[in-house]
């Protein structure tokens, strides 16, 4: 029997539009766009974010793997280790709850690596369709723990900005603590060797533990030190706004402590860059994540040249316990919500 569709999967073909019932592979995706964007998010796969190509210039902002979208289905967070993120991470941006970073344990329940919400699929419903807005909204319930999480992407017609809300709520009677945040990250063809990251004001920076990285580290010590120059280990500045050349050594970063929720990443190669705001209130920590091709094992193979820049309510990237340890996780009483916005937005300069 062949299959009937009785609603159209594209109604409009200009202004601001949504084509429904994509698949990528085995999971299903939904394309929203207007003049300027096209975004694909991948409601099968933690509602991630592959796509935010802009359009006048065909460049894609959202940087992706070596290995790209493999597509296959997945339903499933692998406690105590890497498998279900890593496996078949695409890139892209993914919102992250209630664990970030690295495997890890709260109340006696073992979650995955970025568990659990971005390796599960979403439901959606499309908010508002017209010429001027397009506005969708994603959700999904956690497994291990009694929480609902909406976001709903809006773009209007003409505009290069993306804006965000995202809602978390819980849905018990008990007290309950999670970490949440924003997994931004940017590579080629957008990003380059002279590629800049603008911070407003002297934030400061916490480096990552060192006992919890084996892998060389451009920073000297644990020492906190202002946005954004520190020191290597014989006592040099390090400039951490520009980017480095290729094969440099990764780092892992904190800022904290910002003006206002917002970062600036600009390629004047390019002539171009993204804008990236929110609340520091909810999210008052920006995790910079920096891979420049120097890991040449597992899982990068020396392939990658990219950043992540991911405004978070806690920190590290060693998981919850961690963050539970140095207080800096969010507390959600019963039957509370908490509410992020923030927007993406592309320039040209």
């Amino acid at each position: 029997m062949v299959e009937r569709f009785d609603t159209p999967i594209k109604a409009r073909n200009f202004g601001c539009r949504i084509t429904e019932r994509v698949s990528l592979g085995h999971l299903s995706a939904l394309v929203i766009e207007n003049e300027k964007l096209r975004i694909t998010v991948l409601a099968g796969r933690g509602a991630d974010v592959v796509e935010f190509l802009y359009k006048p210039r065909d460049m894609d902002f959202a940087w992706l793997t070596f290995t790209g979208i493999r597509g296959n289905a997945i339903d499933a967070d692998a406690p105590g280790q890497l498998d279900s993120f890593m496996d078949e991470y695409p890139g892209g941006w993914q919102t992250i709850f209630p664990n970030g970073g690295a495997p890890s344990e709260y109340n006696g329940v073992a979650m995955g690596q970025h568990a659990e919400i971005s390796v599960v699929p979403w439901t959606y419903e499309i908010v508002e369709d017209t010429p001027e807005k397009s506005s969708v909204k994603f959700t999904v319930f956690t497994k291990r723990f009694p929480y609902k999480v909406e976001k709903t992407l809006t773009i209007t017609s003409g505009s290069a900005k993306c804006e965000l809300i995202e809602k978390v709520t819980n849905l018990s009677d008990q007290t309950l603590q999670a970490m949440w945040g924003e997994h931004f990250t940017f590579g080629p063809p957008f990003l380059d060797t002279d590629s800049r990251v603008i911070i407003e004001g002297n934030g400061e920076v916490i480096p990552h533990h060192f006992a919890d990285l084996t892998t060389p580290r451009r920073i000297g010590s644990e020492d906190r030190f202002p946005w954004p120059v520190g020191k290597d280990k014989n006592g040099n500045d390090i400039d951490f706004s520009q980017l480095p050349p290729r094969d440099t050594t990764g780092e892992m970063l904190y800022v904290h402590k910002m003006v206002e929720g917002k970062y600036r990443v600009e390629t004047p190669s390019k002539k171009l860059a993204a804008e990236v705001k929110w609340d520091n209130t909810v999210f008052p920590y920006l995790w910079y994540w920096q891979e420049y091709g120097a890991t040449k094992g597992d899982p990068w193979y020396g392939h990658h040249y990219n950043i992540g820049l991911e405004p978070f309510s806690s920190y590290s990237t060693s998981g919850i316990a961690d963050a539970l340890a140095n207080g800096t996780t969010l507390t959600f009483v019963p039957h509370s919500e908490k509410v992020q916005v923030l927007s993406f937005e592309v320039f040209e300069i």
